[in-house]
């Protein structure tokens, strides 16, 4: 689990402070899998290895010597901090 440092741009349903738990099976409550009672495979957050980035962009965002660090399940929770979708 962790705590939201941030929100980033359009982000309405978290605040700093709030307590929260990252998971490579989020949803996004908008596809007809997070409307259905029978799955939880969200069109846009089900799992996908070979995601490095955010969804929107594509973009990792982590670097070490300006190297890219790719999110790891779009979790990337082996870190001490960490940026995710907000689903």
């Amino acid at each position: 689990g962790g705590i939201v440092e941030c929100v980033g741009e359009g982000v309405t349903d978290l605040q700093p402070g709030d307590h929260v738990l990252p998971i490579f099976t989020g949803e996004c409550g908008d596809c007809p899998h997070c409307h259905s009672e029978e799955s939880n495979m969200c069109d846009l957050l089900r799992i996908n290895t070979e995601r490095g980035g955010m969804i929107h962009d594509g973009e990792s965002r982590f670097s070490i010597n300006g190297k890219p660090i790719h999110h790891f399940l779009g979790t990337s929770t082996f870190s001490e901090y960490t940026v995710v979708h907000s689903g």
